[in-house]
């Protein structure tokens, strides 16, 4: 673990979101970069419970292991999304979803024959995850 932080750990931190992607598309390994407390920057991104799906979701897909890291406090990303979202913010169930399934979505790959934790679609702009194949498939809203 790193002492100290990234840009992209500021951009998170300073709940900037679009130089949050920028942060990414420039430098995708910051992702997998954890400060001295054990936050990467999606750990950062579900303490502010403001960040966007889109953050999240680009997020997760440039460091995966993150989903499932837990802080020196013992707090996981979806554990911290949990308690920082609030609960009538439109967005918190679609992270929550996302997080949820991306953790889920290799104990899917066991029992399905077919498992694309890559598809993630748009319906009225918010994400989606679509894991398995055939009438096995899953969404999740």
């Amino acid at each position: 673990m790193g002492s100290t932080q990234t840009k992209l750990h500021w951009a998170v931190l300073l709940e900037d979101w679009e130089q949050t992607l920028r942060c990414l598309q420039k430098v995708k390994y910051n992702a997998t970069i954890a400060n001295r407390y054990g936050d990467y920057p999606l750990h950062l991104a579900c303490y502010s419970g403001t960040a966007p799906p889109e953050v999240i979701q680009n997020l997760i897909k440039a460091c995966p292991d993150a989903v499932r890291m837990k802080n020196k406090k013992g707090y996981d990303p979806l554990k911290l999304a949990e308690i920082n979202y609030r609960r009538d913010d439109p967005n918190r169930k679609h992270v929550l979803a996302m997080l949820r399934t991306f953790v889920d979505a290799r104990l899917c790959a066991k029992y399905c024959d077919e498992t694309d934790t890559e598809s993630i679609q748009s319906i009225d702009n918010r994400p989606l995850f679509i894991g398995g194949s055939g009438e096995r498939g899953m969404i999740i809203w």
